[in-house]
């Protein structure tokens, strides 16, 4: 064994000081850059997609997203994305308005918000 382990005291320091050292090593949220003209563009691609009769499968592994109405089966007959855009840092805030028609045929409009992330994946999901 090593001489400055046979010392508690030593060993208990070496202990801290790896410790501390490896603390700042990770990620945060706050760490997480975004790039928000790639989250518009990811976000303007996912909707387009939906409207196309695409899957957001076929999206992946560029892009990462859900919307619990596409995955119903709704289809998306046209959105409008709206200005009143918000940052928090990590994820965009887009809010968009949608024009879907159900499996029965049901038109309808709704304004939704879809959260988009670009790091470290691009992420698209509605709120």
């Amino acid at each position: 064994m090593i001489r400055c382990m046979k010392s508690p005291a030593r060993l208990g320091l070496l202990l801290l000081a790896v410790c501390l050292c490896s603390a700042g090593c990770e990620k945060t949220a706050r760490d997480l850059h975004l790039d928000e003209v790639l989250a518009h563009e990811s976000c303007e691609k996912f909707l387009t997609a939906w409207k196309d009769g695409r899957s957001a499968d076929e999206l992946k592994p560029a892009i990462i997203g859900r919307d619990y109405a596409w995955d119903a089966g709704d289809k998306l007959i046209a959105f409008e994305v709206q200005p009143d855009v918000f940052n928090d840092g990590t994820n965009l805030h887009i809010p968009v308005k949608l024009s879907l028609e159900s499996k029965s045929g049901q038109a309808s409009t709704s304004n939704v918000v879809y959260v988009v992330g670009t790091s470290p994946v691009i992420t698209v999901i509605r709120d």
